[in-house]
């Protein structure tokens, strides 16, 4: 690691802001576990993993019907997401907020009935009351309070929740240069946002290799998602060839992941 940033290199105890249950380890896991590997404290921290409250809305059943999960799928949904950290050796933290498609308003009402409605333009969301919310929930978390470096989401693919978590993490009383940004996975593979970084990018990008052990555990703790395969891939079974593609071409030939500096 002694070409990285020294903010990464230097750093002994990291924390990564996920969004939803797996959105660490698929952008970050390679760093988590190399991080664990080196004798470092590497933590998970999960804003949204909040249990469903009925009556669902249309789109929260067709989610559930999509990944084969009815009865308790944040429960199953954690129980993948405790095998990926156990595989990665990393901790996590969850904050049992509730997930987009399950927020109503104060009359009940479904914020996002319908399945594209969690997609929204950079800066257009309608819960802005939220990022305050969220920023205040990681303060009082530990781990991050205590954090040498913490990683935060991008916004790569305008999920509304992706958007909420970045728009507060810059909110959080840090020194800018503590603050990493990654770039969500599988969002970066998809044809219909290409062009991203042209419009939620900001500082400068630099590559994390890793060896080859390390990558294969990333890739190993990404099986254990196995309800979201599904729907984050158009064909599943090639999911490991697609991902290290994608990161060997960042690379040079050495699977990576991107990460951004904060301005």
């Amino acid at each position: 690691m002694e070409k990285l940033p020294p903010a990464i290199r230097d750093a002994h105890s990291l924390v990564v802001i996920s969004p939803h249950l797996d959105d660490a380890v698929l952008s970050c896991g390679a760093l988590l576990g190399t991080y664990v590997r080196l004798g470092r404290q590497a933590t998970t921290v999960t804003l949204f993993n909040g249990k469903p409250q009925h009556p669902l809305s249309e789109a929260a059943v067709s989610f559930h019907e999509s990944i084969g999960l009815r009865d308790d799928p944040m429960g199953s949904r954690e129980t993948e997401d405790d095998n990926a950290h156990a595989l990665l050796g990393a901790e996590t933290v969850r904050l049992d907020m509730a997930e987009a498609l399950y927020r109503c308003d104060e009359a009940g009402r479904h914020l996002y009935p319908g399945g594209q409605d969690i997609f929204v333009k950079q800066g257009d969301f309608g819960e802005k009351e939220m990022v305050a919310r969220i920023a205040e929930a990681l303060s009082a978390v530990p781990a991050v309070r205590s954090a040498d470096l913490v990683l935060a989401p991008l916004g790569v693919g305008n999920h509304v929740d992706h958007l909420l978590v970045s728009a507060a993490a810059r909110l959080l009383d840090r020194p800018a240069e503590s603050v990493v940004w990654y770039e969500e996975l599988p969002y970066i593979l998809y044809d219909h946002c290409a062009g991203w970084e042209e419009t939620v990018a900001h500082g400068s990008p630099f590559l994390c290799r890793f060896a080859e052990e390390d990558w294969e555990r990333k890739l190993d703790a990404i099986d254990c998602y196995a309800s979201q395969h599904p729907i984050l891939w158009f064909e599943p079974e090639f999911r490991r060839q697609e991902i290290t593609d994608h990161a060997s071409k960042l690379g040079f030939g050495t699977p990576a992941e991107r990460y951004w500096t904060s301005q």
